[in-house]
């Protein structure tokens, strides 16, 4: 039997109370089956939720054959009715950054007739990779569009689709899909078939901000952080301006004048040392 993915019917439910079908050891403490969960399971480019059952922690979840596995660090009673809590805050971040993804993807593929050929959600960044060459100027227009687009806190549209309806549907997929195919839109800006949690709204995503791009195998591989990530990526980056603005005794915002300065200084004064200029 199916597990019923309570987290499609309402990505922001954090508790809910579930019957224990199955619980059997692993080789990483138990693995438990559920009537109906509100886990996500790991999927799509996107990491798995953790939290709780009654007492026990759920460390990693995953789906076989439509049924929902919960990596937990101690036996739950078979038959019993369990109290789960996911970690909203994980969660939440995941729905950032996987929003946040799909705007960049579907604007950048837009505009330059690519594909998305890559998306890793890590702990810190997220990266996607795209088979075109894009520069860097390019992609601070789209960085500048998509954080327009969250502004202006469109609705994210996120129904099944099957057969003609289905076919009648312009989406992005890296592969045919048959049966019912969960279809993610974001009006203007993005469709796409994902299996994934989002936020309701595009201004939820708070923020998104490209970090850095790579060629990767012909094309460009994109660092991201979206939402409370971006949040600290800015801090951070700001405190180590103020550091190294102490340190040069200058003001933030003139660090880099700063830089160059002392450098200047400093390739003198070594050509000088050696006698390479009068």
């Amino acid at each position: 039997m199916e597990t019923e993915k309570l987290y499609y019917a309402d990505p922001f439910l954090t508790d809910f109370t579930a019957t224990v079908l199955d619980c059997q050891p692993d080789k990483n403490g138990y693995l438990v089956t559920l009537d109906r969960t509100a886990f996500y399971p790991e999927g799509g480019g996107q990491p798995a939720d953790h939290g709780v059952l009654d007492r026990a922690a759920v460390t990693d979840v995953h789906e076989k054959n439509g049924v929902i596995l919960h990596n937990v660090d101690r036996a739950v009673e078979i038959g019993k009715t369990v109290a789960g809590a996911i970690d909203w805050g994980r969660r939440f971040d995941h729905m950032q950054q996987h929003s946040g993804e799909h705007i960049c993807s579907g604007l950048i593929c837009e505009r330059f007739h690519c594909d998305n050929v890559g998306f890793h959600m890590g702990a810190d960044i997220v990266t996607i990779d795209f088979n075109a060459d894009i520069s860097w100027e390019e992609l601070l227009e789209i960085e500048a569009k998509a954080n327009q687009y969250l502004y202006e806190n469109h609705p994210i549209d996120i129904q099944f689709h099957r057969g003609a309806e289905l076919e009648a549907i312009d989406y992005r997929s890296k592969k045919a899909l048959e049966g019912d195919v969960r279809i993610v839109a974001f009006p203007g800006a993005d469709c796409c078939a994902c299996c994934g949690t989002h936020t309701a709204f595009t201004g939820a995503v708070g923020q998104i901000k490209i970090l850095a791009a790579e060629n990767y195998k012909g094309g460009v591989r994109l660092s991201i952080v979206c939402g409370g990530r971006a949040l600290e990526a800015a801090q951070a980056m700001r405190a180590r301006q103020a550091e190294i603005g102490a340190l040069l005794s200058a003001k933030a915002s003139e660090t880099a004048n700063a830089v160059h300065r002392v450098y200047d200084e400093y390739t003198a004064l070594k050509f000088t040392h050696f006698g390479l200029c009068s």
